[in-house]
């Protein structure tokens, strides 16, 4: 097998891993939370730690996939670029939202869900950077409009 052939096929294992890892974590911090409040404090300190498990293994596979490859095609070297940035700032853009959601008061707590599926969802193909970018952005903006719409301040 040739070395290109097997860098392609870490770079999609390396996809898919981190992909399915992401939907894991959401998906069973989401069927915890709802599934008992008794533990909660449990339950989210668990959700940060695979949060950032999570974060670091896409990071690290995404990152190390990018430079396995960085020296295989100009093309391709520009999309595991445009696949590392779209991981990194969708990741950092959800966790900046969850801290928020989790830490200061929302007018919209039953909006939490949705607001973590927007940053963790937003597709993770290589030409999707500024759709994770402007999903996450929306999200930001959905969430800060009740505090500085004229409606709030006069309150």
């Amino acid at each position: 097998m040739s070395q290109r052939f097997i860098f392609s096929l870490f770079f999609i294992l390396s996809f898919f891993l981190s992909y399915f890892l992401s939907f894991f974590f959401l998906f069973y911090f989401l069927f915890s939370f709802f599934l008992t409040f008794f533990f909660l404090s449990f339950l989210l300190s668990f959700f940060f730690l695979s949060f950032f498990l999570s974060f670091f293994l896409s990071f690290f596979l995404s990152f190390f996939s990018f430079f396995l490859t960085f020296f295989l095609t100009s093309f391709l070297s520009f999309l595991l670029l445009s696949f590392f940035l779209s991981f990194f700032l969708s990741f950092f853009l959800s966790f900046f939202l969850l801290f928020f959601f989790l830490f200061l008061p929302s007018p919209f707590p039953s909006f939490l869900p949705f607001f973590i599926v927007i940053s963790l969802v937003a597709p993770r193909t290589p030409f999707s950077l500024s759709l994770s970018l402007s999903l996450s952005l929306l999200s930001l903006v959905l969430f800060l409009f009740p505090f500085i719409s004229p409606a709030h301040n006069n309150t």
